[in-house]
């Protein structure tokens, strides 16, 4: 079996598992020992987050303890890259910064000002022939 195929394999069956326990879990929300669970500490919810969390890691690790001669390469490959990036020097970054954020508030304020009057518009239009 190839690694990819492998790798897809074993999504479909993480897949699988997370949506079963999500079928079970909503149930369990609306369920009067929810509300218990609440007056003792953790929730069902919790709980059940907890159990996918570790269904998680264990999955990643033992992926990682069979492919690790590729995520090694993978992680040599992303430094080595890493390294020809070129950075914006600090002015550059702080003036960019200001230009997003003035951009930010005027596209702020101009969807500000179109909700207010298209929600009076609404209401005088409602209004007129009320």
């Amino acid at each position: 079996m190839k690694t990819g195929n492998l790798l897809k394999k074993w999504a479909a069956v993480l897949g699988t598992l997370l949506a079963t326990m999500s079928l079970f879990a909503i149930p369990a929300f609306a369920s009067e020992a929810a509300e218990t669970a609440k007056k003792k500490g953790l929730t069902v919810g919790a709980y059940i987050g907890i159990g996918v969390a570790v269904v998680v890691l264990v999955v990643a690790v033992v992926l990682c303890i069979k492919f690790r001669e590729k995520i090694g390469k993978f992680f040599r490959t992303y430094k080595s890259e890493s390294k020809k990036i070129s950075w914006l020097s600090w002015e550059q970054t702080k003036k960019s910064t200001w230009v997003v954020l003035v951009v930010l508030v005027i596209c702020a304020a101009a969807i500000c000002l179109l909700d207010f009057g298209l929600g009076h518009g609404i209401l005088a239009f409602i209004e007129l022939f009320h």
